[in-house]
C-alpha cells in the first residue's frame, strides 16, 4: 500500500493522527489482521473521513449505533482477520446516589486511564454506563471501587440499559444556506448575535469550530452553540416564491 503520510501531513490539523492512523494501515497490511485506533472523537473522525485514501479501509464503531465517541477500524483488504471489536461496556452502581458525566470520567481518570481509552459515557441517578477499550477492561473491574465518594458495584451491561437522546422536531426557513442563518434558526437568536458567537470561537459544525459566518451548512450537518445547545439539520423541505429555504431540524434538548 503507499504510504500516504506526505500528502496528509499537508493537512493543518491532525497530523499526528493522520500519520498514526497511516502507520495502522500499514501494519494491518503487513500483519493481515484488522487493527483498530483508541477512541476518537467526532472531530477526528470526521477529520480522517475527508482523507481520500482512507475511506475504502476505515470505518468508526463505538459500541452502539448512536455512539459519538468511537474506534477506527482499519482493514486495507478482505483477506484480513478480525479479533472483533475491542470495546467493553460498563455498568457501575451505588446506592442513594446522584452521579454525573464529570464524577464518572473523573474517578477513570483517576486510574490513570487516558481519555482515548474511554467511549460514551452516561450517569443516572446511582447509575453510570460507559464504554472503554477491551485492554482496559480487566484493569477496570479490578480497580474502579468508587465514583466519586460512593462505593460502587460494577458489572458488564446491555447495551439496551442506554437512554434513547431526547429532541425535539421544528421546522424553520432561511434566507440562505449560511452556517449564521441556520444556526441562528436552530436556537431562535439572531444573525448579529451568532455572528459574534462564531467570533468567538463558540460555534461548531460538525463538531469544528467555525471560524466564517458564511461557512456552507448542508443536510446532514451537525450544528453546536456553547451554551446553546446542539441541532442538525436533517433536511430541505422546499422553497418559497421569495426563494427563502425550508428547513427540517432535530434540536436535542
Amino acid at each position: 500500500m503507499k504510504d500516504f503520510t506526505e500528502k496528509c501531513s499537508s493537512m493543518n490539523e491532525g497530523k499526528i493522527l493522520i500519520k498514526k492512523i497511516n502507520d495502522m494501515l500499514q501494519k494491518s497490511e503487513r500483519t493481515h489482521k484488522v487493527v483498530y485506533s483508541h477512541f476518537l472523537t467526532p472531530a477526528e473522525q470526521n477529520l480522517l473521513a475527508e482523507v481520500d485514501e482512507f475511506r475504502r479501509f476505515i470505518g468508526f464503531y463505538g459500541g452502539y449505533e448512536d455512539a459519538e465517541r468511537r474506534v477506527c477500524r482499519l482493514c486495507p483488504d478482505e483477506y484480513c482477520t478480525d479479533e472483533g471489536l475491542p470495546v467493553r461496556f460498563y455498568a457501575a452502581q451505588a446506592s442513594k446516589a446522584e452521579f454525573s458525566h464529570r464524577d464518572v470520567l473523573g474517578s477513570l481518570v483517576a486510574l490513570g486511564l487516558k481519555r482515548e481509552m474511554i467511549g460514551d459515557i452516561y450517569a443516572s441517578g446511582g447509575t453510570a454506563l460507559f464504554f472503554c477499550h477491551e485492554s482496559m477492561g480487566d484493569f477496570i473491574e479490578l480497580n474502579l471501587k468508587k465514583i466519586g465518594r460512593y462505593r460502587v458495584d460494577i458489572d458488564i451491561a446491555d447495551i439496551a440499559a442506554i437512554p434513547k437522546p431526547n429532541f425535539k422536531l421544528i421546522e424553520a426557513n432561511v434566507s440562505a444556506m449560511r452556517l449564521d442563518s441556520v444556526a441562528a434558526a436552530c436556537f431562535g437568536i439572531s444573525r448579529t448575535k451568532i455572528t459574534e458567537l462564531i467570533r468567538q470561537g463558540l460555534v461548531s459544525k460538525n463538531w469544528f469550530v467555525s471560524v466564517s459566518s458564511s461557512e456552507e451548512v448542508k443536510p446532514g450537518d451537525k450544528i453546536s452553540v456553547r451554551g446553546k445547545g446542539k441541532a442538525e439539520v436533517l433536511g430541505i423541505s422546499g422553497f418559497s416564491k421569495k426563494g427563502r429555504i425550508f428547513l427540517e431540524i432535530k434540536i436535542y434538548i
